[in-house]
C-alpha cells in the first residue's frame, strides 16, 4: 500500500524515522484486520482509532453517520473551529494539521467564568460551559471524549435552540452516563455524528478521529 493511500501522504510533522514507524504500524493494522467491508474513508477513521488504542474491538464500537465525514471535512476546509470538553483533546490535537485549514481548538470549561457559573447554577461545569457556547457552536465541530454530561448539553441545544454543529464527535468514556449519552447521540439521526458504542472512548480517541478527519479533508481536491 501506498503512503497516499495508507494516510501518510500528508505528514510534515513527522520526520522520516516517525513516518517509517506509522507506516509499519498500519501493515500490522492491514495483516491483522484482514479483509473487510468498510468503505475506504470510514476505514481510515477506525484505522486511526485502532492505531492509537491498540485495539481492535473498535472496528465493531465506532459508529459513523453516513453524512458524518463529508459534513466534518467541509466544516475543517472551511475553517471551522472545534469546540472540545477537555484540554486533553485540545493539547492532543498536532499543530501542523490544524494549519492546514486554519482550524482553531478552544475548551470552554477551561474559561474560569465557568466555574463560577457552574456553582452558581447548580450544573456540572462541562454543561455549563457549553450552554454558554449556545449559538458559537453553530457550523462549527464538536468534540466529547471526556464527559457525558456536555454530550448531553450539546443534544439539548440542538433539540430545544436549534443549535447545528456541523458534526458531533460523541466518544466519552466510563461507566455512569457514557453510554447512554453515545446511544442518544446516535438515535438523533438527524445530527452528523461519530461515536462509540458502550463505555469505551476517551479522549484519545477523538483525537485519533480528528486527526483523520483532518487527513481526509486534507487529501480532498481543492
Amino acid at each position: 500500500m501506498d503512503t497516499e493511500s495508507n494516510g501518510t501522504g500528508f505528514r510534515p510533522g513527522l520526520v522520516e524515522a516517525g513516518r517509517n514507524i506509522e507506516e509499519e504500524s498500519f501493515r500490522i493494522i492491514e495483516a491483522e484486520m484482514g479483509p473487510h467491508s468498510f468503505e475506504p474513508k470510514v476505514w481510515t477513521i477506525i484505522r486511526r482509532v485502532i492505531h492509537t488504542t491498540a485495539d481492535f474491538e473498535y472496528a465493531q464500537l465506532i459508529r459513523i453517520h453516513p453524512e458524518a465525514v463529508s459534513a466534518a471535512t467541509r466544516a475543517l476546509r472551511n475553517g471551522a473551529t472545534i469546540y472540545t470538553d477537555t484540554r486533553m483533546i485540545q493539547v492532543g490535537l498536532s499543530p501542523w494539521r490544524l494549519q492546514w485549514f486554519g482550524n482553531s481548538v478552544f475548551t470552554p470549561a477551561a474559561d474560569p467564568e465557568t466555574h463560577l457559573l457552574a456553582e452558581k447554577l447548580g450544573l456540572t461545569r462541562s454543561v455549563t460551559a457549553f450552554r454558554k457556547m449556545g449559538e458559537r457552536l453553530q457550523g462549527n465541530i464538536v468534540a466529547v471524549g471526556n464527559a457525558p454530561t456536555a454530550l448531553q448539553e450539546v443534544l439539548r441545544l440542538w433539540r430545544e435552540e436549534n443549535v447545528r454543529p456541523a458534526v458531533v464527535i460523541g466518544v466519552p468514556v466510563g461507566f455512569v452516563q457514557a453510554a447512554t449519552a453515545k446511544d442518544a447521540l446516535w438515535e438523533a439521526e438527524q445530527i452528523p455524528s461519530i461515536s462509540v458504542r458502550g463505555r469505551k472512548g476517551g479522549s484519545t480517541v477523538a483525537v485519533a478521529i480528528l486527526h483523520a478527519l483532518l487527513e481526509l479533508a486534507q487529501k480532498e481536491p481543492s
